[in-house]
């Protein structure tokens, strides 16, 4: 039976404007306004603008599926996206529970992206493992006070390096020259070194990141993991060579911890041909401890 209340919907969740729908067992789905405060350096709406929802749907299907006092959490997660994100309007994922084995602790779930017309812009898979920790932090995360909304970085005008080889761009990024775009500001990325094929940038996790265990919620990974792919992809571009995130595989392999310091992305293209780049992300901490990892095909148009 379906439910006609509304989850509680997590503060990280609500920072990035999703909204739920009524609850029904074994399904998740949110609606997230996409626009200027979500956009990369060249004003688009990328994978990356959405992380934070392609974490929760369609792996909180899983999560509604298990008993009570049970928690799960995203062991992977994979986005094949059939068409660009909108610019604008209205993003929709939907979610759910496609298969739970909880003697072996796996939940497979499965979902889509759609836009505001309805066409679907990508296709979801996740995974999700039964975890002991408690949620320690429910209260906060799903009780406390709103997070402040940021005002959104500035986009330069894309004219301004349109003439700009791909890599001329990336660099620029990283010296202030261009503008890093409001998505990378949200979540404090800066690039720390940048070469013809390889980026390489660092975040600080954040109070607001936090998900219910107390440490940075999965889809803060997706969405520096997305950034820093489409920018290694660009350092092969030509001027007025644009590029698009085809689909993006992440493993979550050892949560960051809010007070760990600042995480290390490393963004590698591993093999490039004339239309398609495969580009490998890897996020670790100060130790050098291995964080998650991404693997993601970018079309160069």
């Amino acid at each position: 039976m379906t439910s006609t209340n509304a989850p509680r919907i997590d503060r990280l969740l609500a920072l990035m404007g999703a909204r739920p729908a009524p609850i029904e067992p074994g399904r998740t789905e949110y609606a997230q306004e996409v626009g200027a405060r979500f956009h990369d350096h060249r004003g688009r709406t990328i994978l990356g603008s959405v992380g934070v929802l392609v974490d929760a749907v369609p792996g909180g299907a899983v999560g509604r599926s298990v008993p009570a006092g049970t928690q799960t959490v995203l062991s992977q997660v994979t986005a094949t996206l059939a068409a660009p994100l909108p610019d604008r309007g209205d993003v929709v994922a939907r979610g759910h529970a496609v298969h739970l084995d909880l003697e072996a602790g796996i939940g497979l779930s499965a979902g889509d992206l759609t836009g505001p017309d309805g066409q679907v812009c990508g296709v979801l898979t996740s995974r999700s493992i039964v975890v002991t920790r408690g949620a320690t932090h429910a209260d906060e995360v799903f009780d406390g006070d709103p997070l402040p909304v940021p005002v959104p970085e500035p986009v330069t005008d894309r004219a301004e390096f349109a003439d700009l080889p791909g890599l001329q761009v990336v660099t620029s990024i990283a010296s202030g020259a261009v503008a890093r775009g409001p998505l990378a500001g949200l979540f404090g990325v800066d690039m720390v070194s940048v070469d013809r094929g390889l980026v390489v940038g660092e975040f600080a996790p954040q109070a607001w990141m936090a998900n219910y265990f107390g440490t940075v919620q999965g889809g803060n990974l997706i969405a520096v993991s997305d950034l820093l792919t489409g920018l290694a992809a660009q350092t092969l571009t030509a001027a007025a060579q644009d590029y698009r995130a085809l689909d993006l595989c992440i493993d979550f392999v050892r949560s960051p911890a809010l007070d760990g310091g600042p995480v290390r992305v490393r963004s590698e293209v591993v093999r490039a041909g004339r239309r398609l780049a495969v580009i490998d992300t890897e996020l670790v901490d100060t130790s050098g401890v291995i964080l998650s990892r991404a693997h993601a095909s970018v079309q160069l148009l």
